[in-house]
This record gives structure tokens, C-alpha cells and sequence, in this order.
């Protein structure tokens, strides 16, 4: 039977922190995906230069996310000294700067929390889920309460329940989560405590992408596929023993881990920014990982018979895509900045 699927390129990285990336130096790969914190606090000079940076890596799509210390592309105002007016200008030229020309030319689709779907030229379709939210991150951007569920459906059948339903619950069938924090047990561990989110985890055990990409965390940098027990929890989440479910990095060359779609995740913790005691450090490698995705489907249409076609032989087919169905070790208050 032939093979359905095409191998595709991803490189996965997260928390660079106004790092920038030397992408003439990186192999070329389909996709880049960016999980957050392209700055420290989110000054706009800081954007567009993480977007120029972006714009160097060789790749068809380039797809980004928020993270806690973008904070002027929450809508919310979390910048310090700031009226409500000039926020809303700041915020405005923040998303332009995500959005607008500059973005475009770099390749880069900034995603705001919800579902994606895209179609790459080597006739690869995959869909997303986004979302930049991390449970108490207190004055930074894109905060949620350690109690909020924002990545399931509410449970009708437990009455005693008081929860609301989410807006964007992550869907089934997604093939990429990404999430600037982690799931609760993953590659989460500061000192000694697990700082992920219970519900995403529940979340991921329930959908079971072929991959969930994130940072947030800088010391759980590392690759893992989990199993999932048919309860949807991981068979095996214990930080203690990561040698049953590690996955080293190859990079440069790309990692081609076998994933049984439907029983397995791979969670990938891309940041690269190390925490020591004299602030950040750039010590670890992004990931390139290939995925088996499905092919897009195709269908012929053929033109509508009139008496003036009718016995004639088309001489060319049209087709069209079928819709596809702060641990950060960052010390300091956050500034005002104007550019």
C-alpha cells in the first residue's frame, strides 16, 4: 500500500530573548516554529529585530507564538507607567510589527490563540494549535489562573463542576500543539517542582498530537515521546527516570524518531537559553525534527458539459485543495520603552 505520508522539516525553537540566530549558518527545513519569548520585554525594536532574525532561517513557512515576556502583544496592559491610550498605540505597532510588511517578507505568520491548518509544496497538510498563555505568570503577558481550563471541554457529565467553558479548547485531531508553557510532569522541573499546567497535560493525553512544542522553562530543555494509557495519563512521567523516554538532538542533521500516531506524543521543551548565575546564556541547539504528515487531498474537478463541450476531451484538469478539516532566571521590572 502506498505510503501516505510526507516527510517534513521542522525546526523547533523557543525563549530566544533577543538572541539573535544566525540563520545563514542553519540547514534549510520546511517549517520553523517558535514557541516564545522572542524578547525580554517586549520592546518593539526587540520585535522587529527577532522578525529580521526569523527572516534569515531558511524555511517555506515560519510560524510564531507569544510568550510571558512579549508583553506588548497582550492586549491587556502589563507595561508599568502606561495609560490605557498609549498602551493601545503600543500594543497596535507591536502587532504590526508581528503582522504587517516586515513580517511578510521574513515568512512569518504570527499565530494568536486557536486552530490552524496549512499546506505546504511538497503536498504536506498539517494542522496547529496555538495558545500563549502560561498559568501564573503574575505581571507578565498572557497570564491564566492555576485553577483555569482553557484547553478542554467542560465535562457535562460531572455536575459538580463549576467551570466555564473555554473559548479555544485544543481540538481532537490536531497534528502540532504549540504552547509557550508545558504540560504538568514534562520537561517542567525548576528545583525540584513540576511548573506545567495539569490541564494542558490532560489536554494532550486527550487529542495526542504527533508533536506538542513549548518553552517557558529553560532548564527542561530536552525532546521526549511519552506513551499514553488508555485513560489518556502518561504511562511514564516521572522526571526521575528521562532515560526510558529522552531523545537526543542531532543538530544539525535532523531527528527521525518513529511516533505511532494516536499512542505516542513527542514534547519538545525548545529553549534555548540556559539560566546561571550571571543571567542567560544561548547553550542549547534548536531541534529539527522530522514528521510523517499526511498528504493533502486532492480532487478533479471537471468542467460542467454544455452543448458547446459536450464529447470534447478537456485538455486540462483543475484541482483545489480540500479544506482541511517567571522561571526564566530574567531579573528586573519590566520598562517602558518608546521607539
Amino acid at each position: 500500500m502506498e505510503d501516505q505520508t510526507i516527510p517534513t522539516k521542522f525546526m523547533v525553537v523557543s525563549d530566544t530573548h533577543e538572541y539573535l540566530l544566525d540563520g545563514t549558518s542553519m540547514p534549510h527545513i520546511d517549517v520553523l516554529l517558535h514557541t516564545g519569548d522572542l524578547t525580554n520585554f517586549g520592546d518593539l525594536q526587540s520585535l522587529r529585530d527577532a522578525v529580521k532574525m526569523m527572516g534569515t532561517i531558511s524555511a517555506e513557512i515560519k510560524l510564531v507564538i507569544a510568550g510571558n515576556h512579549d508583553l506588548s502583544l497582550d492586549k491587556v496592559n502589563r507595561v508599568e507607567n502606561m495609560s490605557a491610550e498609549e498602551y493601545a498605540y503600543y500594543h497596535a505597532e507591536a502587532m504590526d510589527i508581528m503582522t504587517g510588511t516586515v513580517a511578510k517578507a521574513a515568512g512569518v505568520i504570527y499565530l494568536q490563540e486557536g486552530t490552524y491548518s496549512f499546506q505546504l509544496e511538497n503536498g504536506a497538510t498539517f494542522t496547529v494549535y496555538a495558545s500563549p498563555y502560561t498559568p501564573g505568570s503574575g505581571g507578565w503577558a498572557f497570564p491564566y489562573s492555576k485553577t483555569e481550563d482553557r484547553y478542554n471541554p467542560v465535562d457535562k457529565s460531572n455536575s459538580q463542576l463549576q467551570q466555564q467553558e473555554p473559548l479555544k479548547p485544543i481540538p481532537a485531531g490536531i497534528d502540532i500543539v504549540m504552547t509557550h508553557g508545558p504540560p504538568r510532569s514534562i520537561l517542567d522541573e525548576v528545583d525540584g517542582q513540576n511548573m506545567g499546567c495539569p490541564n494542558l497535560l490532560h489536554a494532550i493525553g486527550r487529542t495526542r498530537p504527533l508533536m506538542h512544542t513549548f518553552g517557558h522553562i529553560h532548564e527542561g530543555h530536552a525532546a521526549h515521546i511519552v506513551d499514553w494509557k488508555p485513560d489518556n495519563t502518561v504511562r511514564n512521567p516521572a522526571a526521575a527516570t528521562p532515560l526510558e523516554t529522552e531523545q537526543m538532538n542531532e543538530y544539525p542533521d535532523p531527528c527521525e524518531w518513529s511516533i505511532k500516531r494516536g499512542l505516542q506524543t513527542l514534547l519538545v521543551n525548545a529553549a534555548i537559553m540556559r539560566n546561571t548565575g550571571r543571567g542567560m546564556r544561548p547553550d542549547y541547539q534548536p531541534f529539527i525534527i522530522t514528521l510523517k504528515l499526511p498528504k493533502a487531498i486532492l480532487h478533479t474537478v471537471t468542467p460542467p458539459t454544455t452543448p458547446a463541450t459536450a464529447g470534447k476531451v478537456p485538455t486540462k484538469k483543475r484541482t483545489h485543495e480540500e479544506p482541511s478539516k517567571s522561571s526564566d532566571g530574567l531579573v528586573g521590572k519590566k520598562r517602558r520603552v518608546w521607539v
